[in-house]
């Protein structure tokens, strides 16, 4: 990553087309860091915190944290980086917002791994709120526990096992990090109240190849079978793959096979962007 920094609470790398990685609910900017160095020798990379995230753009006092408030803040963020479109990858409420940018006509293109909003009843939704309201009452106790025993990565893959297949990769500092960034998004509970009652990803048609949903073929939180299938069909258009071996946070269990995927999409949305500049020219 030599030339590359960290501004603030978002990291920016890298040279070529722009590329903006999105985290998942909870998470930081720094979960991407497996995928960074391969991913920066193709784009000028940026990862942002996300808003109502520790460190990321504040939610303003009074509103009320939806996706839709998430995703005026997220690109009021990026504009002000004095980016205006860009391609663009997300994991998990990240994937739900990159789909959400393609909406919206921000994205370049988009690889959106494991996106959440594809339930289709409250049923399904209350499945995946239920595990992250869970996870967001322990973990004060979590940490106070298991923070020393963070060095063995026996009890870093057990702690991750629910999100990914090797979390004994994630180092002790980065399983510190994510827990008490996790804790620190005050604005969770409220979040996961709206979704319930706005419901999951509108539909709308996307452009294929520029839209890609990849599912991580081992989720636990978000399984295709319950999940993919019906979001694929709300997202029209959009191409769908799998990201083998992988949990639901791949970028620690397989980051060659995630900057794969990522840069198949880039490179093919860069190709028809020449393209039509070619023929316009």
């Amino acid at each position: 990553m030599d030339g590359s920094h960290a501004v603030g609470e978002a990291y920016e790398g890298g040279s070529g087309s722009t590329l903006v990685l999105l985290h998942g609910l909870g998470g930081t900017w720094h979960i991407w860091k497996p995928v960074l160095p391969l991913l920066e020798k193709r784009h000028r990379v940026i990862a942002p915190t996300l808003p109502g995230h520790p460190g990321g753009p504040p939610i303003p006092d009074g509103v009320s944290p939806t996706v839709d408030v998430l995703a005026d803040l997220l690109i009021a963020d990026l504009k002000a980086r004095g980016i205006e479109r860009a391609h663009v990858a997300g994991n998990s409420l990240g994937g739900w917002l990159s789909l959400e940018l393609a909406r919206r006509g921000f994205a370049q293109s988009v690889t959106a791994l494991s996106p959440a909003g594809g339930w289709q009843t409250q049923e399904d939704y209350q499945a995946i709120a239920k595990s992250f309201r869970i996870v967001f009452a322990l973990l004060p106790l979590l940490i106070f526990l298991f923070s020393l025993l963070l060095y063995f990565g026996f009890m870093r893959r057990a702690l991750n096992k629910q999100g990914m297949e090797r979390g004994d990769r994630v180092p002790p500092d980065e399983s510190r990090r994510a827990m008490r960034s996790m804790r620190d998004t005050t604005m969770l509970p409220s979040l996961l109240d709206n979704m319930g009652k706005v419901g999951g990803i509108k539909p709308f048609k996307a452009n294929p190849p520029l839209v890609r949903i990849a599912w991580c073929e081992h989720d636990k939180v978000i399984p295709y079978r319950r999940y993919g299938a019906a979001l694929t069909s709300v997202v029209q258009g959009a191409e769908a793959l799998t990201v083998t071996g992988c949990g639901h946070v791949p970028m620690y269990d397989d980051p060659e096979q995630v900057s794969a995927v990522i840069v198949a999409t880039t490179t093919r949305a860069d190709g028809v962007v020449s393209a039509v500049s070619g023929v316009v020219s």
